[in-house]
């Protein structure tokens, strides 16, 4: 049986689901609240846009991530295979900070759109922003994690660490900072209840 064919969950039913007791197993988190094991109560909890649990929220945000990082590392990819002399690993180390920061911050712009716009989608509820608001906030926290993962690819670099595996940290730093903010600054509704971890 497939559920692409259901009809969409109104926001009363949402809450209804995002604060039920589930039937089925649950695994309980400190963190996530009770995380159900029954295939139909994931699916479901999966499906709820506005005020989802917790750790359907964050699973769905992780591969919102996991896509973002990959056009990111997509990027990286065409660079080293047509401009391989722009990032080499023998460059200079102050040449390759350099040169590799430009090649982020082309792949970082990329990113940040496909994460954006499927965090908006998928993820979050739009808040109390107007549209160019949040995304004007989605970006700043985007920079600011930008900034952070550009020094930690740095730190990487210095250490003599191959610059792929500086590129990997620039990454996982990046995605470290925006889960938090994104969730309580940019897509943030102040005039929801929070149900999430109160399972």
């Amino acid at each position: 049986m497939t559920t692409d064919n259901l009809p969409p969950i109104s926001p009363e039913t949402e809450h209804n689901l995002a604060t039920r007791q589930y039937l089925g197993p649950t695994l309980k988190c400190p963190i996530f609240g009770r995380i159900p094991l029954k295939p139909s109560e994931i699916l479901s909890d999966l499906k709820i846009k506005n005020n989802p649990p917790l750790w359907a929220q964050f699973f769905k945000y992780g591969v919102c991530g996991i896509i973002a990082t990959l056009v990111l590392g997509l990027v990286w990819t065409l660079a080293r295979i047509y401009i391989p002399d722009y990032i080499a690993n023998d460059l200079p180390d102050n040449t390759k900070k350099l040169h590799s920061a430009h090649v982020m911050l082309v792949a970082f712009i990329l990113a940040n759109f496909v994460a954006y716009f499927s965090n908006r989608i998928f993820v979050f509820t739009p808040g109390k922003h107007s549209f160019i608001r949040e995304m004007s906030l989605f970006f700043l926290i985007s920079a600011i994690s930008f900034l952070a993962g550009n020094f930690a690819k740095d730190w990487f670099i210095d250490l003599g660490t191959n610059i792929d595996v500086a590129a990997l940290s620039f990454a996982v730093s990046s995605a470290l900072v925006n889960f938090v903010a994104r969730k309580y600054l940019v897509f943030s509704n102040t005039s929801e209840p929070d149900n999430t971890i109160s399972h």
